[in-house]
């Protein structure tokens, strides 16, 4: 078995990453509902970033092939606009709402990845969609809103 520096480093940079994320996230967060039996606003938030530092600790400790076939010096710079779109994502999500937020990234995303066809933007708004749907509808949820809302 053996462990190239590069993932080392792409593990400890995401986790690095991921540890800077769940510091933001347990930031106290202004309630926009009174209800005490309503989830916060962050959980949604907090859990990705979870599953993120987990996923992270799994690819540092997990074992690697001697034959590793993935150059992570050819990807950097789309790794680099990956990671900062998902960084936008976790920073938008307080200001422009669990919609707003999920339909900007998962265009930005489609984009990055060269996923440049008519079907990409019916895709993104239909999965914003049914994510606003399930978390503030089907699982009461309460999600940010947008701040140009409390403008109206």
């Amino acid at each position: 078995m053996m462990v190239k520096r590069g993932n080392i480093l792409a593990g400890g940079i995401f986790l690095l990453i991921g540890l800077c994320l769940l510091k933001v996230a347990m930031a106290p967060h202004e309630m926009l509902f009174a209800d005490p039996n309503a989830m916060h606003i962050m959980t949604y938030p907090k859990i990705l970033i979870f599953i993120w530092i987990g996923a992270s600790v799994l690819y540092l400790l997990g074992p690697r092939d001697e034959n590793d076939w993935y150059d992570f010096k050819k990807a950097r710079i789309q790794l680099g606009k990956v990671l900062l779109c998902i960084v936008a994502y976790v920073f938008t999500f307080e200001y422009i709402g669990l919609f707003g937020s999920t339909l900007l990234f998962l265009l930005v995303f489609f984009w990055i990845m060269g996923y440049r066809n008519k079907l990409t933007v019916p895709v993104a708004v239909m999965v914003a969609l049914l994510a606003w749907l399930s978390f503030e509808k089907l699982l009461g949820i309460p999600m940010p809103r947008p701040f140009f809302l409390a403008l109206l």
